[in-house]
């Protein structure tokens, strides 16, 4: 079965594109029971599709990309956590990614994420996120500066654009 995504960033609406016949159909994402749950749909012309509504401000790519991170306690008198990182996923605005090893990170601490994109020019990308959220050895973040312009972000637009 293949699912075709749909992100819907504003929460309210999602467009629809029928793959046989290329029809558009705007639908009301508080119509959609589950979120994240493949949906089947039929187009007008007949072709039937599944769909999976994804509640993001940017589209998330999987990714299997090595790198380091860096983490300051705000304890002065430890010295600073770094590591080695997968980042799994990405996306304009954050990562996922897991640690070798144990890690203290915590919601809301700030770290330094340092990582190279398997583009043709290998482009460095090295930037400061605020943790979200933790399980184990599996960590979310979003990125500070994700509108400001810097050679990271200018190489993360182009990246998403040959998706």
């Amino acid at each position: 079965m293949d699912v075709k995504t749909i992100y819907a960033p504003d929460k309210e609406t999602g467009t629809l594109v029928c793959e046989q016949c290329g029809k558009t159909r705007v639908v009301k994402i508080s119509e959609v029971k589950i979120i994240g749950t493949p949906r089947k749909v039929r187009c007008n012309c007949g072709h039937v599709f599944f769909i999976s509504i994804e509640m993001r401000k940017f589209y998330r790519k999987q990714t299997k990309l090595p790198g380091e991170y860096t983490y300051i306690s705000k304890n002065i008198s430890n010295r600073p956590e770094k590591g080695r990182m997968i980042v799994e996923n990405l996306s304009k605005g954050g990562l996922g990614f897991s640690t070798e090893r144990p890690h203290n990170f915590r919601a809301q601490d700030v770290i330094q994420v340092k990582f190279n994109l398997d583009d043709e020019k290998r482009s460095e990308v090295s930037k400061r996120a605020v943790v979200k959220w933790v399980k184990a050895y599996f960590v979310g973040a979003e990125f500070l500066d994700p509108d400001v312009y810097s050679e990271a972000n200018r190489a993360l637009g182009f990246y998403f654009m040959l998706r």
